[in-house]
């Protein structure tokens, strides 16, 4: 069975998240779970005002079990309910694995905040599921008809390709920017035959297009995205190295700073 996990922090019915989450799991007869996490920092656990507002929050987490089951009967879904209290990003990271794709929120784009050192994309980084990430502002609409995939051919993008087949064999326009190379022919693994496998897997691509040669990848992949309308950028997480691309910029940062459409990314 298709399981969908969805990270919610707002546990109201507007939020994108919930609703997305929901219209995922409806498109494809998932069972889905609402997540909330308390998130502690063990350096605080021994002040008893911290104590008693983790205990007071998480109650009050546990009694949104009704609301979440109801969302579940209004959409026709099977679901649950959990209430976890511990350290955000393991907690996160833990019981994704669990999902085949876990929904959270994309998370805002502030000056203050190094990109990346959130909690969800650290606990994306941490081994979790892929995630489906949704930007905050985002109209709670969730109907991938047009998808733009980012191909390097590493193992982080195929993990997201993997994890996008059921959107990706429903879709009515599949498109992929292709980045692969065969750097050291003879001494470095070739690119893997991608477009074949995404033929046997019943996929139709209506283009293949090279990666951009460009000094921003992320921009030109979020310009190709919004030229064609894409409800959908799939993607693998951190490619190279997760601190280099902190430093100095990259892909994954560009993209998780600047989208304004919903991300499926993988590690």
């Amino acid at each position: 069975m298709f399981e969908i996990l969805v990270n919610v922090e707002e546990m109201v019915d507007s939020s994108p998240v919930v609703q997305v989450g929901l219209a995922l799991a409806g498109r494809h007869d998932a069972y889905v779970t609402g997540l909330h996490i308390v998130g502690v920092f063990p350096s605080s656990m021994y002040l008893p005002d911290i104590m008693t507002e983790l205990v007071t929050e998480e109650y009050q987490a546990r009694q949104c079990d009704a609301w979440w089951m109801e969302q579940c009967r209004k959409h026709g879904l099977r679901g649950a309910w959990e209430v976890i209290r511990g350290v955000y990003v393991s907690a996160l990271a833990r019981r994704s694995c669990m999902a085949d794709i876990t929904v959270s929120q994309l998370p805002p784009s502030h000056p203050s905040h190094l990109v990346g050192m959130d909690d969800v994309t650290r606990a994306l980084f941490s081994a979790a599921s892929p995630m489906l990430l949704v930007p905050p502002d985002w109209n709670g609409h969730f109907s991938p008809e047009r998808i733009l995939v980012a191909w390097n051919s590493t193992q982080e993008s195929m993990r997201a390709l993997r994890a996008a087949l059921p959107l990706l064999r429903e879709a009515g326009m599949v498109r992929l920017i292709d980045g692969a190379q065969d750097t050291l022919p003879g001494i470095s693994p070739p690119p893997l035959p991608v477009r074949d496998w995404l033929v046997r897997q019943g996929v139709s691509l209506q283009s293949i297009h090279p990666f951009p040669d460009a000094s921003d990848v992320g921009e030109e992949l979020l310009s190709h995205a919004y030229a064609m309308h894409a409800d959908l950028l799939v993607m693998g997480a951190w490619g190279h190295s997760r601190i280099g691309e902190l430093i100095l910029g990259g892909t994954t940062r560009h993209v998780l700073e600047h989208a304004r459409l919903p991300l499926l990314l993988a590690h």
